[in-house]
């Protein structure tokens, strides 16, 4: 069976979609079984392939843009597969594509969370969601659901949804596991710099933590995707937090292992998550999970136990949270770390992968029935 895998980003890029689709790809590319990436942007100047981690990524070009647009050479490419895996939370310009260039194609979607996670465009997404969204996942065998609450959104425009949730290199992040003793006052954010990761109410947190007295150190990692490092900086300099909050850009997967041994706690703002890939490999490596309490996330961390629930609007409540955070002994560090591995375990790809292998050959299967 070869399976083409369909995605708006990829590496170099960074963040939950880049990790799922690699790693799903590595997984399921066994026996008789081979999947390629075909990554889609307006940023690529013309078609390219090229192997990267011992896959076949495919680069195709957008005349247009990630909600409107055409893309050049995908009915081709895509002629020469059993099945497509696409990855659209927009449900607008790769599914459009699909219907248009390779609608006799068996083909499963991935949701991870939609596009409800800012109400940006939102009279586009209310229209969208009336008269668009029954049609376009009417062409999907399977609608897999990322998550509980995303099984029960997509539910409502279709009854062959299917909670099938991602998954995690455990064993990798696993190498990021504290090295000596625990600082619950050392923290680290790792991820996309989005204006929906709310990156500037941790540094306000921090800031109104440290008035407090309590000594929090913070590193913000990852790539500007918002590009709003600089605003970031601005405020990191207006609250005089340049020796406590540090930004990295972008950090390697070896840099970042080594800061993570050195890092007790992860923390996002975060308003809106699909998924939670960030969180969950964060607990593979050991960290005590710092969130708001929302689905899906709070599906997997449980307050006091491997993490700890925060509002970040900094009223008593929060900073109560906080203190508690900083005040954890050795002990109850190493505690919480145990039960954040152990929770995050539950999501290793070894495990998932297989998950989505059965509704790969079931879309086919379903498909050939048909013809």
């Amino acid at each position: 069976m070869k399976i083409l895998s369909i995605t708006p980003t990829y590496f170099p890029h960074i963040g939950g979609i880049e990790s799922v689709v690699r790693e799903l790809a590595l997984r399921t590319s066994t026996g008789d079984t081979r999947v390629d990436v075909a990554h889609v942007s307006a940023e690529h100047p013309a078609f390219s392939e090229e192997r990267l981690d011992g896959l076949k990524v495919f680069r195709l070009p957008v005349h247009g843009n990630r909600l409107a647009g055409w893309i050049a050479g995908f009915g081709k490419l895509a002629a020469g597969y059993d099945l497509l895996h696409v990855h659209d939370p927009q449900l607008m310009m790769i599914t459009a594509n699909v219907l248009m260039q390779a609608r006799g194609i068996p083909a499963v979607l991935s949701t991870h969370g939609g596009f409800r996670h800012t109400r940006k465009f939102q009279v586009l997404k209310e229209l969208h969601e009336r008269f668009a969204m029954r049609r376009l996942l009417a062409h999907y065998q399977k609608i897999l659901a990322s998550s509980e609450s995303d099984a029960e959104y997509f539910g409502k425009f279709s009854r062959r949804v299917a909670r099938c949730e991602n998954g995690i290199a455990y064993s990798k992040f696993q190498a990021g596991r504290i090295e000596g003793t625990p600082d619950p006052t050392r923290w680290i954010y790792w991820g996309r710099w989005s204006r929906n990761k709310r990156i500037d109410a941790v540094i306000d947190t921090v800031a109104a933590a440290r008035d407090k007295g309590i000594e929090i150190d913070l590193l913000i990692a990852g790539p500007d995707f918002d590009h709003i490092g600089e605003s970031l900086q601005a405020q990191i300099g207006a609250l005089q937090l340049d020796e406590h909050v540090r930004l990295h850009p972008y950090i390697e997967d070896d840099a970042l292992l080594a800061e993570l041994r050195g890092r007790s706690v992860f923390v996002t703002g975060s308003e809106y998550e699909g998924f939670g890939v960030g969180i969950l490999e964060a607990m593979a490596a050991g960290k005590i999970v710092v969130c708001r309490d929302m689905t899906p996330i709070n599906g997997f961390v449980e307050h006091g136990v491997n993490g700890f629930f925060a509002d970040f609007h900094m009223g008593e409540h929060d900073l109560g949270v906080i203190r508690t955070i900083a005040s954890l002994s050795a002990e109850r560090c190493a505690s919480m770390s145990a039960a954040a591995q152990a929770r995050a375990k539950r999501y290793d790809w070894a495990e998932v992968a297989q998950t989505f292998m059965n509704y790969y050959e079931g879309a086919v299967k379903v498909a050939s029935l048909r013809r």
